[in-house]
């Protein structure tokens, strides 16, 4: 059904488009602009094949010009169909020279598409004026080739034109995508974070319930229940070691080729940045400003600081203010800024921020608070950097977070 649907489409347009006429050169010869879309879906469309296109249009021309010329004008049916009739010749002829010159294998050859386009037009025309009885004239001959070369590159313009619309919209949706792999990498650094840090946790329960099996395994009782509970933990132990292994192995296959562009970078984060206060219907107007452009090794963990930081800096704005990002640099550093105008942070709050666990943010609908290791998170990661981060606060008057990195860290990590 879709492909009846789309074919009745095809023939639809082509008939349409087969009512607008031009007349070259001021002459008295009438061409019309239906080849021209019938081009363009010969060219586009790669499931139907254009001798049935062609065929079909042709029939879809000649019933709608019957259907004028009966409605609108004096002229009988019979002479209706004599004079329309050859126009089907024309598409006939049309579609059997693209079939056999398979021109959808050539249509990424500028000049060779144009040729064949032009040709099937000519000969086409040619057929038809047989078909009409006309004499061939040099005059009309000539028409007829100009015509043809006119409407094949006013076709394989618009096809051009199509095509890069296309790659456009290609482009953006790989954007989008990459930009969501970006995310999640970034999510899963966060949650390994977390997940490293109970590692120690989960030895310490692991030996101190080994030594509760060592100190009462004279009591048959307590030792099968101790040693039950050791089993347990140690299974737990191996079961989270798996999870952990797998998040590494992952990372660890995606940091092969993870070089990117500070500038590519940053509009990833941007157009993220962008797409989630829209969403979340959020006035909060962004900046980017960067001094260098190079490129970087692990980027990742450089778009998770900034990704934090530019978090915390909406959630600081609540729902209106301006957020500055800024990148600078001295002779041995690289430096970031993440500027705010949101509510700020108390003086006797800043020491605590960057512990893990320490979280001043809660669900608004269920009241639980968040995990509180994202700016931990952050602090981890500059530091394996060798960099050092720095923050300045003023209640109500906006918040300051400035990154420095050592170039050798970020450029050559």
């Amino acid at each position: 059904m879709n492909k009846i649907k789309k074919h009745f489409i095809f023939i639809i347009s082509v008939a349409l488009f087969g009512e607008l006429y031009f007349h070259p050169f001021n002459s008295l010869l009438r061409f019309s602009a239906g080849i021209i879309m019938l081009n363009l879906i010969i060219l586009i469309d790669e499931d139907s094949s254009p001798l049935s296109v062609s065929c079909l249009s042709g029939i879809g021309v000649f019933l709608v010009r019957i259907f004028i010329r009966i409605f609108f004008s004096s002229m009988s049916f019979i002479d209706s169909v004599s004079l329309h009739f050859p126009s089907i010749i024309y598409y006939i002829a049309y579609g059997l020279f693209m079939l056999a010159t398979n021109i959808r294998k050539q249509k990424n050859q500028f000049i060779t598409s144009i040729i064949v386009l032009a040709f099937a037009d000519i000969i086409s025309n040619i057929f038809e004026i047989l078909a009409r009885s006309q004499q061939i004239t040099p005059h009309l001959i000539q028409m007829t080739i100009l015509v043809g070369i006119a409407r094949s590159i006013i076709a394989y313009f618009i096809y051009l034109l199509y095509k890069k619309q296309e790659l456009f919209l290609l482009t953006r949706e790989h954007q989008r995508r990459y930009s969501q792999l970006n995310i999640l990498i970034s999510d899963i650094q966060a949650e390994m974070f977390y997940l490293k840090k109970s590692t120690h946790d989960i030895e310490e329960v692991m030996r101190k319930s080994y030594q509760l099996y060592e100190d009462y395994k004279h009591d048959k009782t307590l030792k099968e229940k101790t040693l039950d509970i050791a089993r347990e933990i140690h299974e737990i132990k191996k079961d989270y070691y798996r999870v952990l292994n797998g998040f590494e192995n992952f990372l660890k296959t995606f940091e092969k080729n993870g070089t990117m562009m500070l500038s590519d970078m940053l509009i990833i984060i941007r157009e993220n940045t962008q797409r989630y206060l829209a969403e979340n219907n959020k006035s909060i107007s962004m900046h980017f400003d960067f001094k260098d452009d190079f490129e970087l090794k692990k980027y990742y963990h450089l778009f998770t600081v900034l990704n934090n930081l530019i978090l915390n800096a909406i959630d600081a704005c609540k729902d209106h203010g301006n957020i500055h990002i800024q990148q600078d640099s001295d002779t041995s550093n690289i430096i970031f800024y993440v500027r705010d105008n949101g509510e700020g942070i108390a003086e006797d709050i800043l020491p605590l921020i960057f512990n893990p666990g320490f979280t001043m943010k809660y669900d608004k609908k269920t009241g639980k608070p968040s995990t509180g290791i994202g700016l931990s998170h952050v602090k981890h990661i500059i530091e394996e950097f060798k960099g050092t981060i720095e923050v300045n606060s003023l209640i109500n008057k906006g918040t300051t977070f400035k990154v420095i990195i050592p170039k050798n860290s970020l450029i050559g990590w």
